[in-house]
């Protein structure tokens, strides 16, 4: 006997965008959570929600035209239908205890998806959920809501800037909202303990940031972990990219960081991921799209411990391989090689104006050939620094960069320990032979900053940002 599926919609056949939602890679294969969905039903485009755990196993080689060929959908028996709805949500990867912890966010638009509406959930405070997942066989056990107690707090955090510290087993929530307290931003750093499966909160020295800019983890050669803000709002006004705020999740100090090289335009909305170079002397927090001056397309690296901006490409094409103007992606970095991009919802023509037919949402970039790609090899494994980031930072495209701190140096000399960059004992990168020679970097330098104490903290001033007006129809991480 056929039992009758718990949704009233098919999650490939019914799909036309998704954003606000998040993704991992495990085990190679790329878990992509709920979000803001607009779909396809009779021909029509309406507001709706993905409440589904989608798979796209990149084992194989595939068409990236005929990604729903490689993607499955955790059943009911794994991922209950009762699941967080949720958007802006918190999803990560805990190695220690082999499970993935699904967490906070904000309410999506359900939309009349889920077929029984009593099972239609938006999550609980200091309730979390957690799936046990089994490397041996590739497969989760089922997943289950767990008490994660959050002392007085009144309703769930939705934020896109996160990231988990698998060694010190903490995740980091930084700013964003509460859902159920009017909207607006709160001034919050809120940290998850997966030991103690409890949560605590504290305050930033700089105020309140957005919930649509980004957070990146940075690991120290000392096995420390920090965060890597930028992007998005601060108290309201936009920040200009040249200025990136960085949080030592050990000592809790905060340090403020000016860039150099030329910065991408003021945005929110866009994704990021980072990729370390083979020899480790430098690291690319890459990021891609978003909603800012222009309705940006580009890809552009930011260069550490150097802090330099360099733009990989002006622009992607509007359809496949390319993304085009992508509003709240996600990203990953696959096979230590394919900036891969997940959904977001297309600009080109208008909000969906144009929908990822049949879940054609994935989207790969190859770092090593700077190309937007088609056909998806996943043999490929080497990566090779891009030609424009090693001519900015000295070194070839196996690494050995040169330019290890900014030209203009570090705001407080307790970043250049944070960020030093020790000499690899070992690495299966070699010296430049043949016609590849180090590259001598070109430098562009910043210009002079006077310093400023705020919170206790010295730090190098904010240039006044570029006005970015950042429109969101909710107070949600995402502009559902």
């Amino acid at each position: 006997m056929t039992t009758r599926s718990p949704y009233l919609i098919d999650p490939i056949d019914n799909f036309c965008a998704i954003s606000g939602h998040s993704s991992l890679v495990l085990d190679n294969k790329l878990y992509i959570t709920t979000g803001y969905a607009p779909i396809i039903e009779n021909g029509t485009t309406r507001i709706a929600s993905s409440p589904w755990i989608r798979v796209i196993d990149l084992n194989e080689p595939f068409n990236l035209n005929r990604t729903a060929s490689v993607t499955t959908i955790l059943p009911p028996s794994i991922v209950p239908v009762n699941i967080p709805d949720n958007q802006g949500a918190s999803f990560w990867w805990d190695p220690a205890s082999s499970t993935v912890i699904f967490t906070q966010g904000g309410g999506t638009v359900e939309g009349g998806v889920i077929r029984d509406a009593n099972l239609v959930s938006f999550g609980r405070p200091g309730k979390s959920w957690s799936g046990r997942y089994n490397s041996g066989n590739d497969s989760f056990e089922p997943w289950a809501e767990i008490d994660t107690p959050f002392l007085g707090q009144t309703g769930q955090v939705s934020s896109l800037r996160n990231f988990f510290d698998p060694v010190g087993r903490k995740g980091y929530i930084y700013g964003g909202d509460v859902v159920g307290e009017g909207g607006g931003q709160r001034n919050q750093v809120v940290t998850y303990d997966a030991i103690q499966q409890s949560w605590t909160n504290q305050t930033t020295p700089y105020g309140a940031f957005d919930s649509v800019g980004a957070a990146i983890p940075f690991t120290t050669t000392a096995g420390d972990v920090l965060g890597i803000l930028f992007g998005g709002t601060l108290n309201g006004t936009p920040l200009s990219m040249e200025t990136i705020f960085i949080h030592d999740t050990t000592t809790d100090n905060w340090y403020r960081q000016r860039t150099n090289g030329s910065p991408p335009v003021s945005r929110g909305h866009f994704c990021a991921t980072a990729i370390k170079a083979p020899d480790n002397t430098s690291t690319q927090i890459l990021v891609f799209g978003g909603f800012g001056d222009g309705h940006p397309s580009d890809v552009f690296a930011l260069s550490l411990p150097s802090f330099t901006w360099i733009r990989l490409e002006e622009r992607s094409p509007d359809f496949l391989p390319g993304p085009g103007v992508r509003l709240q992606p996600s990203c990953d970095v696959v096979n230590n090689r394919f900036f891969t991009i997940f959904g977001g919802r297309s600009l080109v023509g208008g909000d969906t104006a144009n929908c990822d037919t049949d879940q054609n949402a994935l989207f790969m970039y190859d770092l090593t050939e700077r190309e937007w790609i088609i056909d998806y090899d996943p043999a490929l494994r080497d990566y090779d620094i891009p030609e424009p980031i090693y001519r900015a930072i000295g070194g070839n495209s196996s690494g050995y960069a040169t330019v290890t701190e900014p030209p203009e140096g570090f705001a407080e000399p307790t970043m250049a320990e944070l960020f030093a960059i020790t000499t690899p004992a070992t690495t299966t990168s070699s010296p430049p032979t043949g016609t590849e020679t180090n590259i001598p970097p070109t430098t562009t330098s910043a210009p002079e900053q006077k310093k400023a104490n705020v919170g206790g903290i010295k730090e190098k001033k904010e240039s006044e940002s570029p006005r970015l007006t950042i429109r969101a129809t909710t107070s949600t991480a995402s502009e559902g």
